[in-house]
C-alpha cells in the first residue's frame, strides 16, 4: 500500500471541493510550464512519440510538465490562495528533511487522473526513463485504483461509441486517441501505468461508455503480458465482449504510427482484435499458437 496523507482526517464536502481546486489549479500550473518549455526533455520526449500536438494550446489531453524546481508549485498556489494544509492534503506539498514545505512533483511529465465523478484528484508522471507511475499518495479524495487518466479528455468519442483500448502508457493512449481522431473516431486509449484495472476503473470506463466492446494490448511477455490479460476478469464484469490484440514488439505504439501506412495499418490491426479468452495460453479461437494474429505482412514498424 502505497503512502496515505493524514488517514485520521475526514473532510467536509465543502473541504473536498477545496482539495479538487487545489488539483485543478495545480493541472493548469504544470501545462503552463509545459507550453512554455519548448526545449528541454519534455518536450522531446513527446516530439519523439509523434505527439507534437499536444505541444499546442488547443490540444484534447492537457498533458504538463512539474518543473525541476523546489517550491514553485507550492509558492504559486499560495500565491492563488491556498492554504499550506490543502496542498499538503491534496497531495501536491509535501515536507522536506529540514522541515521546509516542498513540491511533491518534480521534473515529470504529468497527466491529471479524476475520479467517476471526472474531479481532479491526483497526478500520473512520467519520468525520464520514460516510465509512467501514479504519483499522488492516498488522500481524502484520491485512491490510485478508482481513478483514471483520458477518459475525461476523450469522453466525447465514447459517447459515440467508441471502443476503448487498454494500453499500459499513456503516450499509447494520446497516439490511439490522436489516429482515431482523425480518421474513423471508433477507438479511444486508456492507459493503466503498470497497474492492473481494478473493478472500480472497469465501471467508471462502462459507465461513460456507449458499446459493449473493449479492447486489451497484450505484450509480448513478461508480467506487462500477464497484467494485461488479468484484465479480462474486471473488464468482463462490465462489458459484454472484451477482445485482444496481441503486440508484436515491446517498442512504445506511439512510435510505430508515424507514416500514413503506418497508421493505416494500425487501424487494420485494432479492427482484427479477437476475443482475449483465446490469449490466456497463447492460443487463437482454433487452438493453435500463434505469434500474432495470422497477419502476413504486419506492415512497417509492426512485425513480430
Amino acid at each position: 500500500m502505497g503512502e496515505v496523507i493524514d488517514p485520521g482526517f475526514v473532510p467536509t464536502q465543502e473541504e473536498c471541493q477545496r482539495l479538487h481546486e487545489a488539483i485543478e489549479e495545480a493541472g493548469k500550473f504544470f501545462r503552463r510550464e509545459l507550453l512554455r518549455a519548448t526545449s528541454g526533455w519534455p518536450s522531446q520526449f513527446l516530439s519523439d512519440r509523434g505527439l507534437e500536438k499536444v505541444l499546442t494550446p488547443g490540444a484534447t489531453w492537457k498533458v504538463g510538465y512539474a518543473p525541476d524546481s523546489w517550491s514553485r508549485l507550492t509558492d504559486h498556489l499560495q500565491k492563488r490562495g491556498f492554504e499550506l494544509a490543502t496542498l499538503v492534503r491534496a497531495g501536491l506539498t509535501t515536507w522536506s528533511d529540514e522541515g521546509a514545505a516542498i513540491d511533491r512533483h518534480r521534473d515529470r511529465i504529468v497527466f491529471i487522473s479524476r475520479d467517476e465523478r471526472m474531479s481532479p484528484v491526483g497526478f500520473v508522471g512520467i519520468d525520464r526513463d520514460g516510465q509512467a507511475r501514479p504519483l499522488a499518495p492516498e488522500s481524502a479524495v484520491h485512491r490510485p485504483s478508482n481513478a483514471l487518466i483520458g477518459l475525461h479528455e476523450q469522453i466525447d468519442l465514447l459517447s459515440k461509441g467508441a471502443t476503448p483500448v487498454i494500453v499500459d502508457h499513456p503516450t499509447d493512449a494520446m497516439a490511439i486517441e490522436e489516429l482515431s481522431r482523425s480518421t474513423t473516431g471508433k477507438y479511444v486509449g486508456i492507459p493503466l501505468c503498470e497497474s492492473p484495472i481494478s473493478s472500480a476503473q472497469a465501471r467508471m470506463l462502462a459507465r461513460y461508455s456507449e458499446t459493449d466492446h473493449a479492447i486489451v494490448m497484450v505484450p509480448p511477455k513478461g508480467a506487462s503480458r500477464q497484467r494485461a490479460i488479468g484484465t479480462s476478469l474486471d473488464l468482463a464484469l462490465f462489458f459484454d465482449r472484451i477482445r485482444a490484440i496481441p503486440l508484436p514488439s515491446d517498442d512504445a505504439i506511439s512510435t510505430l504510427a508515424h507514416s500514413p501506412d503506418e497508421r493505416q495499418f494500425l487501424l487494420t490491426y485494432l479492427s482484427l482484435a479477437r476475443p482475449l479468452t483465446g490469449h490466456r495460453n497463447g492460443l487463437n479461437d482454433n487452438g493453435t499458437r500463434h505469434p500474432s494474429l495470422g497477419i502476413d505482412d504486419p506492415g512497417p514498424g509492426l512485425s513480430p
